[in-house]
């Protein structure tokens, strides 16, 4: 069996809903990123296509869920109202495959109150079994204190934080709309920096049981592992003293087909037991199908225990979502 952790599902209401309101505030917003079109292949919501790309490739389950690139540029209540939408269509799609899809919800921590009130809802009617946020809630960071409720909430249901990354402002020259900078580097920067913040911010020391999903298996802190160690040590830390905390955070393959050293570093430096299979289907080529394919044969090139395969390609998947 293998099940796909970080995967998206975007229905036509819900890209109609994200295009609609971005292109109502075009001239009204500066940044013109916030009004670009939701770039998405329509197959994706017919399940009849997406089952048939799974059982291509042996996916028997997916997790579904937003990407939270399509809250960019909204304020609190339409990104509240875009999750709330999303995670309706998802639970949907799950009630009619309960077999192959199970639902993680996205949350938008612009408004807490409104986040916690759309938590309660997906876990108590939703059959949340993830939640998905985005790596910074405009420019606030994740181990901001008024976000603790919301991570107790996670704790006492057991549901795993999924990091989607974002955008960030405050550095001109990597711009998504020149050559693709933001989407290609920047984001995998914001997913280091959110979890880098969640350490030292305190975050896994109040909540000790949170679990993290980082996406692109790790974004930087596989390859610069040694640099992490240096700064530990300039920072008066020991490397021992952070070492615990990867006790907490999952990487997924969703490295979009590179080559088979990316994935082995980043199964060196998570572990077995902590690398799950993620294809961020439907995006990529192909409609979505290369993503598919390239993740899973990034995986299945490593020379590693069958053992450990099944790990990375079922039972880490299956502890995290609680599927039987």
């Amino acid at each position: 069996m293998i099940v796909d952790v970080y995967c998206h599902h975007i229905t036509g209401s819900v890209a109609e809903r994200v295009e609609k309101a971005r292109w109502s505030r075009e001239d009204k917003v500066p940044d013109q990123t916030a009004v670009k079109k939701f770039i998405c292949p329509v197959k994706n919501a017919d399940p009849e296509v997406r089952l048939s790309i799974m059982d291509r490739y042996g996916i028997a389950i997916q997790a579904l869920s937003l990407t939270t690139e399509a809250l960019d540029g909204f304020d609190a209540g339409e990104a509240a109202e875009i999750c709330r939408l999303s995670n309706t269509a998802n639970y949907a799609l799950c009630k009619a495959y309960p077999d192959r899809f199970v639902n993680v919800c996205a949350i938008s921590l612009l408004d807490v109150k409104s986040a916690m009130n759309e938590l309660g809802r997906s876990v108590n009617e939703l059959d949340c079994r993830a939640v998905i946020v985005s790596t910074n809630q405009n420019g606030k960071g994740l181990d901001s204190r008024e976000y603790f409720p919301f991570y107790e909430k996670l704790v006492k249901h057991d549901l795993p934080l999924l990091l989607h990354p974002t955008y960030w402002k405050s550095y001109p020259l990597v711009d998504e709309k020149e050559w693709h900078l933001m989407s290609r580097f920047g984001w995998p920067f914001d997913t280091t920096q959110a979890v880098w913040r969640l350490i030292f911010g305190g975050v896994l020391d109040r909540f000790p049981s949170l679990k993290i999903v980082m996406h692109h298996l790790g974004a930087m802190f596989p390859y610069f592992a040694g640099r992490i160690r240096l700064g530990l040590t300039k920072m008066g830390k020991q490397p021992e003293e952070m070492s615990k905390y990867w006790n907490n955070i999952y990487g997924d393959s969703a490295l979009s087909g590179g080559l088979p050293e990316a994935y082995a570093l980043g199964y060196a430096f998570f572990g077995p037991d902590h690398v799950v299979y993620g294809s961020d289907y439907p995006f990529g080529t192909e409609d979505g199908e290369y993503f598919v394919k390239s993740n899973l044969a990034g995986l299945t090139s490593l020379k590693i225990p069958a053992e450990d395969m099944k790990k990375i390609l079922e039972v880490n998947a299956k502890r995290l979502l609680k599927i039987r």
